[in-house]
Parts: C-alpha cells; structure tokens; sequence
C-alpha cells in the first residue's frame, strides 16, 4: 500500500508538538503519526491534540478519546467516528458530511460552521455543543426551540436573511406556528421581501384567530396594516405622514422573544 504524504501542516503540528513534551505523551504522538499515515486509529488516545486542517476524509477513529482536540477546518468527510468522545472538541467549520458520529459523544464540542449534510448523529450526545452557522444539521439534532432561538440571535444580530433560514426550516416542520410566522414575517421585512411580510403576517394573523389568541391576532394583523401603510406612504413620496413602524415593533419583538415550545 502506498502511504499518502503528510500534510505540511501536519508535519509543523507535530514538530511543535514534541517540543516539551514528556515521556506520558509520547503515546499520543505515536497514534497521532499512525493516523496520519495510515488513516486508521480506532480506540486511539488523541485528545488535545492539533490537526487543523488536515484532509482525514474516511478515516478509521472508531470509539478514539478525541477530547478536546482541535480539529477545525479538517476533512472528516466520510470518517468512522462512531463511539468517539469528542467532547470540548473544536470542529469549527469541519467537513462532516457522511460521516458516521453514531454513539459519538459531542457535549461541549465546538461545530460551529461545520459541513454536516448526510453525516450519521444516531444516539449522538450533543449537550451544550456549539452549532451556529452549521450547515445540514439533522432534525434529529437540531430540536424546534433551538432552530427558534438560534433565529432570533441571527435577527438580534442584523442578520436576518440567515434568521429568515432558521425559521423556514421550523415553518417546514411545524407549519401551524403563529409566532414563527410572526418572526418570519418581520424578517422578511428587514430584507425587503415585502409581500412576503405581509403573507406571514396574515397566516399568523388566521392561525392566532384559529386558537382562539386575540393578543397574538392583534399583533399580527396590526403589523400587516403597519406593513402596508409604509409601502402606501413611501410611494406616495416625502411629503406624506409615515406611520410609525417603531412603535409596534417595540411591542411585537417581546412577544416573540418570549415564545417557547
């Protein structure tokens, strides 16, 4: 078999690596090598070490101790992690696609940015993880009150195309959700899809009525009147009165923030 080169990024972590290290790690840095060059070290010890951006794609870590290494930027696409305990490992913005984290242990870990499409999360723990900006992240993984919470820090952050995402998805898979509605449709807004604003509005506005929830059908369609008294006084030009969208806003954000399921 023809053993692949090291990365010479790899080459400089291990350097570093050995400088100072004492006769306990030596082990560490042996199972490091031997994942590095014949991409298998399942049950290995490799915790805390650095591999930021290595290419490990379909490499064997089966049940490894991954504790707190750093592997941000790295290429796990398609790797066996099953069983791995990675916790307070630092995955930011890691190629995890096809991977297999069945029975991993992902508390604390860092996936922030990580590539996620079709990766395997069956029986994975992910107790306090970072999961920000991931991208493909399972509904097995993601509960609705996260996707919720993590639009609303979007939206509190100005971003509101990407909290327009999070509450699409929850929309996809709870579709009778006034308040998500009521998110969306202020995020819409933000990002200037204006008809879409006003139809989130008044499916919210339907779907509060249904429920029997004045407060929210209130709310809902004040701001589908607030929405289009904006447009009607901004086409009509300077010298028109401009309804006071602040207001209303001060009054719907609370209502949206304070929502749980």
């Amino acid at each position: 078999m023809r053993l692949k080169p090291l990365h010479p990024i790899s080459v400089f972590v291990m350097v570093v690596a050995v400088n100072g290290m004492g006769a306990a790690q030596a082990e560490n840095l042996e199972q490091t090598q031997q994942l590095l060059s014949t991409r298998e070290c399942r049950n290995c010890d490799l915790s805390d070490v650095s591999l930021v951006y290595n290419d490990l794609s379909r490499v064997n870590l089966q049940g490894a101790d991954l504790q707190n290494a750093n592997l941000s930027h790295v290429d796990l696409s398609g790797a066996n992690l099953s069983g791995a305990d990675l916790r307070g490992a630092t995955l930011f913005n890691a190629d995890l696609s096809d991977a297999d984290l069945s029975n991993a242990n992902l508390d604390r870990a860092d996936l922030r940015q990580a590539y996620l499409v079709d990766a395997d999360f069956e029986e994975a723990s992910l107790d306090d993880a970072l999961l920000q900006g991931a991208i493909g992240l399972p509904d097995t993984v993601a509960s609705l009150q996260f996707l919720y919470d993590m639009g609303l820090a979007e939206a509190d952050r100005g971003n509101f195309e990407e909290a327009y995402r999070y509450y699409t998805r929850i929309l996809e898979l709870r579709p009778d959700e006034p308040t998500v509605y009521l998110a969306r449709s202020l995020a819409r807004y933000h990002v200037a899809d204006v008809g879409g604003a006003i139809a989130d509005a008044n499916q919210a506005e339907a779907l509060f009525t249904a429920s029997g929830d004045v407060e929210g059908q209130l709310m809902a369609a004040g701001l589908s009147q607030r929405i289009i008294d904006q447009q009607e006084a901004i086409a009509e030009g300077p010298s028109a009165g401009r309804p006071n969208f602040l207001n209303l806003l001060e009054s719907i954000v609370p209502f949206v923030f304070q929502f749980a399921f």
